[in-house]
């Protein structure tokens, strides 16, 4: 896969095989392929791949709930990440979303996942609460992290600043 570009695209149907590979190998209560399957039709959400040639390198998704768009997922591929592709996965699902008229992203994430939350921090996601027991493989809490308002300037500058950080992310 060295030396290939990084092509983000809207998911398909046919990328739920290699969905589910990365999902399992990423998650504990893993989604079912049935999930997905009826998340990629809904009209208020976005999911995306991102491949490396034909490989698929990670995904994202979101959905669209008035103005805030509730980031569901985003997983990378175990041997690839730490190299910027769920950055530039979830720049590309932030530009989506906006295009959908997003103002405030929101998402859960497990209280021990570190690097989720050292990433969704940099896109200036902020700790605004806890679910106490959220996720039922293990009873652990998960924070809930929200956005200023994406639409402002100092969020666009942000983005301008981590679009360059990211551009050559593979």
């Amino acid at each position: 896969m060295s030396g290939e570009g990084l092509a983000i695209r809207r998911m398909r149907e046919g990328d739920i095989d290699d969905v589910m590979a990365v999902e399992q190998g990423s998650f504990s209560s893993p989604w079912t392929r049935d999930m997905y399957l009826r998340e990629i039709r809904k009209a208020e959400g976005c999911y995306l791949v991102a491949r490396r040639g034909e490989e698929l390198a990670g995904y994202c998704g979101a959905l669209l709930i008035l103005d805030e768009a509730h980031v569901m997922t985003l997983a990378v591929r175990g041997d690839l990440r730490r190299r910027g592709i769920g950055a530039r996965l979830m720049l590309e699902l932030i530009e989506r979303m906006e295009g959908m008229g997003a103002r405030f992203l929101t998402l859960e994430v497990r209280r021990s996942n570190r690097a989720a939350i050292e990433l969704y921090s940099s896109f200036g996601f902020q700790i605004m609460g806890e679910r106490m027991n959220y996720y039922l493989d293990n009873m652990e809490n998960a924070y809930i992290m929200w956005t200023d308002d994406i639409t402002a300037p100092p969020y666009r500058e942000r983005m301008r600043a981590l679009r360059e950080r990211y551009a050559y992310a593979v």
